[in-house]
């Protein structure tokens, strides 16, 4: 038995008759089907579904609902966590700041919004007898002090954000400076 040895000049010359082809579009009409049929199976799931929480809830015959959210069980702290320790102490004041904040604010929606805005609303200065404006003054007096409390409060608060962005930007040259701040900017979050 003879062994032939290919030389190197000659190089082996594919004929494309086309098999790669086809067998991509063969494997590519394979894909597209299998996607129709999930797609399928996918629409007929979310119908018995939709079919079923329809069923359990009805606003007419239910009015009440449940709003399960998922409940975060990390402290702040343990969420801000570098190296620099310096950055750590920052980041965990202006986070502070930032809960405080919305804390305050979810409480002046649900505490404080309706009580000024329907304030006197209802009753018409004709239908009032003698010495009924004075009582409901009485009334709308301890809602007023809370109020100002609050005030105080979100006054407070916001001091303490401006003196903490003063020290953080602060631009005196003797004065040391807590962390280097030149090119750093706040985005600003819209709720």
């Amino acid at each position: 038995m003879a062994v032939e040895t290919l030389s190197p000049d000659w190089e082996f010359d594919r004929v494309d008759d086309g098999s790669q082809k086809i067998h991509a579009e063969v494997q590519l009409k394979n894909y597209g089907k299998f996607l129709e049929e999930y797609t399928s199976q996918l629409r007929r799931i979310e119908d018995a579904l939709d079919d079923s929480i329809g069923d359990v809830w009805d606003f007419n015959l239910d009015p009440i609902a449940l709003k399960l959210l998922p409940y975060e069980q990390s402290s702040l702290l343990e969420l801000i966590k570098t190296e620099n320790k310096v950055l750590n102490k920052v980041i965990t004041v202006y986070a502070a700041l930032c809960c405080e904040i919305k804390k305050l604010k979810y409480e002046a929606e649900t505490k404080f919004y309706n009580g000024l805005l329907f304030y006197g609303e209802g009753a018409t200065d004709s239908s009032m007898v003698e010495g009924d404006c004075q009582i409901q003054m009485g009334r709308f007096i301890s809602f007023l002090q809370e109020l100002s409390c609050f005030v105080t409060r979100c006054y407070e608060v916001v001091m303490n954000v401006v003196h903490q962005l003063a020290a953080l930007y602060i631009s005196n040259k003797i004065a040391p400076k807590i962390i280097e701040t030149t090119g750093v900017h706040f985005q600003v979050k819209v709720i």
